[in-house]
């Protein structure tokens, strides 16, 4: 098993106190079906599931005693979810990139990932309004998009939190290229 957190002494008597809000007859031991109201008081709360997998945990390794649950099992059970945490912490530290933007792929099975930087999305936009400009199809839509005030590209957030002036360059664009023009 990984090493198991420290908790501090101020720690330490919040949970003994929460320990003593549950224990209302102070046998020095609770119910496991008063665990999940303990974690709440101790301003831990956790969902169902965990609920029962620590329960479950408890009675696997003979912790348990006829379904109760005394301060040192609850304290220890407490260090091991400060260290999952840490853990988890750490690891979403370590693979936090800084200024990177990441879209997921169009579907949610497929697991593909893009990621690009503020600096390649302006460079990428500068270079599409550039190079499509004098293009007749796209002349319409840059100019409308510029009335607006809106960028002249789309990304795939613009669509999906459905952004107002975004959703309007695009249907102005869908629209330029149903119409003639005289």
């Amino acid at each position: 098993m990984a090493e198991t957190a420290q908790i501090s002494q101020d720690e330490m008597e919040d949970l003994r106190e929460a320990f003593s809000k549950i224990d209302v007859d102070s046998h020095g031991y609770i119910g496991t079906d008063d665990l999940n109201d303990l974690f709440k008081a101790a301003n831990l709360p956790l969902p169902g599931y965990r609920i029962r997998e620590i329960i479950q945990d408890l009675t696997s390794t003979g912790a348990q005693h006829e379904g109760k649950v005394t301060f040192d099992e609850f304290i220890s059970v407490v260090r091991g979810l400060k260290s999952s945490e840490v853990a988890k912490t750490f690891r979403k530290a370590i693979n936090k990139k800084e200024g990177i933007c990441a879209v997921a792929g169009t579907s949610e099975q497929s697991g593909t990932q893009h990621s690009y930087s503020e600096e390649e999305k302006v460079a990428f936009a500068n270079w599409v309004n550039k190079a499509l400009e004098k293009d007749p199809d796209c002349k319409y839509a840059i100019s409308m998009a510029r009335k607006i005030g809106t960028r002249v590209y789309a990304l795939p957030e613009d669509l999906v939190e459905v952004k107002p002036k975004m959703v309007m360059t695009v249907f102005a664009c869908l629209m330029a290229r149903g119409m003639k023009r005289v």
